[in-house]
């Protein structure tokens, strides 16, 4: 291992308060000398790259410092940590994998080496050859993984947040961290002897071996959820198929063993494998073990002819097309679950092949299984399924939902934390089984009066109810609706509303930072995790009128704002007890900043690309009018760059469904674009850019489309910022379908851009996404598009819905654009439309990108696009002299 030790001068204090008056007085002094000649700069594309992508991090524990990132195209990516008391900041250049230990250090990572920093003193220690490293936070520990350059063998220390070494481990083969990151289950090997072992992380640590000194190769390490059970597969060395598993429980120092060899009901075609689809999990209650077994399958081809021909045979009666099965390797080797009961030895297998999906009950005490198989072939994204529920302590086996739909408004059926429940949605009611009475119940019907008088609302038309969790013991389910939290008693349906949303017409939603923490993946579905509301909760806040924030939520008080504002705020912290917020905001004019606030009071702590202040900028607006049949509409309008209300300026309407959730979202100005859209650049340029929201309508998503951007369209024509003669239209994907459908419908716009489009719905309805294998029919009725039965049945809807229907009406030049390996929407649409749009001489320009998919990746490619997408704007919106590529070949 090699540690090295250094001071960092990469600190900076604060400035004396004398130097900064004399500073002061001397700005005044020169102040009108330079005001008039102080002009905002014009935003060039030589300017990008100085633009920075930024990333907060974390506070520290007592919340002296924080942690952030700056990232930019030259590659000068920079790892800070400052002060936030004082003007201190420590900068790391290509540094990454930042955290604290304790309250005083800093520990971050650059290639192979990890530096353990001193925050008061700036002294600096470096390991080498670094694999990986652990923290642990409340024991202050640091734990790393080395590799030695001459031997190639690893190694495992443990240092204090002073980078003092407390404890090595050589010959290390692998680890495993534990949940609460207090102890570690470690493997070692010499000389073709293995042993494993938990190092204990306290004030002194402590190793406890387990199995020591066996001719084996210890796999897939696995904690239980407390710390207090290991589980794990021994592999001869010889290399033979006879893996075994162990479980040991910590406490009283038991090791049992499950040797496949020696157990009577094994099966004896079956081996334990190392699927990690179904992983090694230990029960809550420490008596079973689920893992994973395959049974071996002779190959059922058998040739004697020298050459065997690769032709693929298609059936349409098959259970799946060819591509999918050929993606779906799982298909072709099928995992089991299995159970073991250590302390007794009885085994048993829980999956099939005739119900080969399972999901775990939140105490391990039910499974849910399923067969996705039995309803194919069919025509929808996934196929309905029978469930059963399986006692696993009886075994006991009984049909729980049969032909149970499954779609992205009906999902899998999900478990209580307590296992005391199974939640599902069918025929968009909310239902719960209960699993000791076996009893169902249909939630939404029995507390639908309760809400209706709740909400002071007459209809139930608009009423949807979303799980998303259960209080502690599964006392009480908790739900959304369109705006607040509620909670439902299972026992008696008893409704109540936690939060007052619908009056301030504000989305209140339980605050997962990082990740979503409401559920918890269990096998092939899932399982809710409890939400504690005895103890503050914090909560999002989302306005219709686009200000965001967090609330904190207490029994007494209800839902009190915390910070609520017009811009987007996220990623918060609290520190001292939740009395002192970390948290990022942001503006689409001003870039994202860390704000540090106490008692109300608040101070920027680091502000990303200060010097966007020294150049013109855009605005945004949102905008909410009614069209000219009396429906609500909402749309983003960006403003240009030293907007001048006497001048009219052309527009560009970007069309994707739903737009204004990014009101006050940061763009950072940038040629490398896979869609080629980007409001700064545009706004940078003198356009308007227009966003509007479009709410689809099932089996009339091209009419929908027209009618809500239209209607946007004329109301920014209306009040007198744009010149009606100089608008575009432009989208990519399904936003590329709404483009070629509109532009058929309409001659208000005076260009046109569509990336990735469908263009012709029955022959798109007719083939196959080569990136998931599956049939694009499937993807119909729950997806974009929302047909619900096939062209042939209702030929009239695919036709009034079908751009290269009404090709004939375009008027406005268009620029489409598609990857050539673009196997989601098939490239082929693009090439179709270009050719029917030559046929009738229309003005098309179409660029095919090589070894591109669906959006453009290649920074070469990306930049491509955008200069082309500007430069067609500038022909057909300004009057520019065309570029070569537009005006010939």
């Amino acid at each position: 291992m090699n540690i090295s030790y250094l001071k960092n001068r990469g600190g900076f204090t604060a400035v004396p308060a004398a130097v900064l008056f004399l500073f002061f007085i001397l700005l005044l002094v020169v102040c009108p000398l330079r005001g008039q000649a102080l002009q905002k700069k014009s935003l060039t594309a030589s300017d990008y790259d100085s633009f920075g992508n930024f990333l907060f991090h974390k506070p520290s524990r007592n919340g002296n410092w924080v942690g952030f990132s700056m990232f930019y195209k030259n590659g000068k990516d920079t790892l800070y940590v400052k002060n936030t008391l004082k003007n201190k900041l420590y900068s790391f250049p290509l540094g990454t994998k930042p955290d604290f230990l304790g309250d005083n250090s800093f520990v971050y990572q650059d290639a192979d080496r990890i530096h353990i920093l001193d925050l008061q003193n700036g002294c600096k220690k470096t390991i080498a050859n670094v694999t990986g490293y652990f923290s642990s936070p409340d024991s202050e520990r640091l734990v790393v993984m080395t590799k030695s350059q001459l031997t190639k063998k690893q190694s495992i220390s443990v240092f204090d947040q002073n980078g003092k070494i407390l404890s090595t481990i050589e010959n290390v083969t692998s680890m495993k961290m534990g949940p609460a990151n207090k102890k570690i289950l470690f493997s070692i090997a010499d000389q073709n002897l293995s042993s494993i072992g938990v190092l204990e992380l306290g004030q002194k640590t402590k190793t406890t071996w387990i199995h020591e000194k066996k001719p084996v190769n210890f796999k897939m390490l696995t904690w239980d959820k407390k710390e207090r059970a290991v589980s794990f597969l021994t592999e001869p060395n010889s290399g033979t198929e006879n893996k075994k598993l162990y479980y040991y429980i910590l406490e009283n120092k038991s090791l049992y063993v499950l040797d496949p060899k020696t157990k009577d009901n094994f099966p004896s075609q079956a081996v334990i494998n190392e699927s990690a689809e179904y992983a090694i999990t230990i029960s809550n209650d420490f008596q079973r073990v689920f893992f994973s077994i395959s049974h071996k399958k002779e190959n059922s081809f058998n040739s004697t002819e020298d050459a065997v021909s690769k032709v693929e045979i298609w059936k349409s009666s098959d259970t799946y097309i060819y591509p999918f099965m050929q993606k779906s390797l799982r298909f072709k080797k099928q995992n089991r679950l299995a159970l073991w009961y250590p302390l007794t030895g009885k085994f048993s297998e829980l999956t099939s092949d005739e119900l080969s999906k399972v999901m775990l009950c939140g105490n391990e005490k039910y499974a849910v299984l399923s067969d996705p198989k039995k309803y194919e072939p069919q025509f929808e994204y996934d196929a309905p399924r029978d469930f059963y529920i399986l006692n696993l302590l009886t075994g006991e086996k009984k049909l729980l939902l049969q032909n149970k739909k499954i779609s992205p408004s009906e999902p899998l059926p999900i478990s209580s934390p307590e296992g005391k429940y199974i939640n599902y949605i069918l025929n968009d009611s909310c239902w719960i089984y209960n699993t000791a009475s076996k009893t169902y119940t249909n939630i939404t019907r029995r507390i639908i009066s309760q809400y209706l008088s709740l909400t002071n609302q007459k209809n139930s038309r608009n009423f949807i109810l979303t799980p998303v969790g259960w209080t502690a013991n599964d006392n009480k389910l908790v739900v959304y609706d369109n705006y607040d939290i509620w909670t439902i008693s299972p026992e008696n349906f008893t409704l109540k509303r936690l939060t007052r949303g619908r009056e301030k017409q504000i989305q209140f939603r339980i605050y997962a930072p990082g990740k979503f923490s409401e559920i918890e993946k269990s096998y092939d579905g899932y399982r809710y995790k409890s939400i504690n509301f005895s103890n503050p909760i914090l909560l999002t806040a989302a306005g219709e009128d686009g200000r965001t924030g967090f609330f904190k939520w207490k029994k007494i008080t209800g839902e009190i704002p915390l910070v609520y504002d017009s811009s987007y705020i996220d990623k918060l912290h609290t520190t001292d007890q939740g009395k002192v917020l970390f948290y990022q905001q942001q503006r689409f004019d001003k870039p994202p900043k860390i704000i540090f606030q106490k008692d109300k009071v608040t101070r920027t702590v680091f502000q990303s690309s200060p010097h966007q202040a020294d150049y013109d900028w855009g605005s945004a607006s949102l905008i909410q009018f009614q069209n000219e049949n009396g429906i609500k509409m909402s749309a983003l309008l960006y403003y240009p760059a030293s907007y001048n209300p006497d001048k009219k300026y052309p527009m560009i309407v970007n069309i994707y469904e739903k737009q204004t959730q990014n009101l006050y979202k940061y763009s950072l100005p940038d040629l490398e674009n896979e869609a080629g859209f980007n409001p700064v650049v545009l706004t940078s340029q003198g356009y308007f850019v227009l966003c509007p929201d479009i709410i689809s309508e099932k089996q009339n998503e091209g009419p929908s489309a027209l009618k809500y951007t239209i209607s946007a369209t004329k109301e920014i024509i209306a009040r007198g910022l744009v010149k009606p003669d100089k608008i575009a239209l432009m989208g990519h994907s399904f936003g590329g379908f709404e483009v070629c459908y509109i532009i058929t419908q309409t001659k208000i716009f005076a260009a046109a851009v569509a990336g990735a489009a469908i263009t012709n719905i029955k022959s798109y309805y007719h083939t196959v996404d080569w990136d998931t294998g599956r049939p694009t029919m499937n993807y119909f009725i729950h997806g974009q598009l929302k047909m619900i039965q096939p062209p042939s049945e209702i030929p009239e809807i695919y036709n009034l819905n079908s751009p290269i229907e009404f090709v004939k009406n375009i008027t406005t030049p268009l620029l489409s654009y598609a990857g050539k390996e673009d196997n989601h929407v098939d490239w082929h649409q693009t090439v179709e439309f270009h050719m029917a749009l030559r046929r009738l001489g229309k003005k098309n320009t179409m660029l095919l990108f090589p070894n591109e998919g669906h959006t453009i990746t290649n920074p070469i490619n990306q930049r491509d696009l955008t200069r082309k997408i500007i430069q067609w704007f500038g022909f057909y919106l300004k009057d520019e002299t065309p570029e070569q590529w537009i005006d010939k070949n």
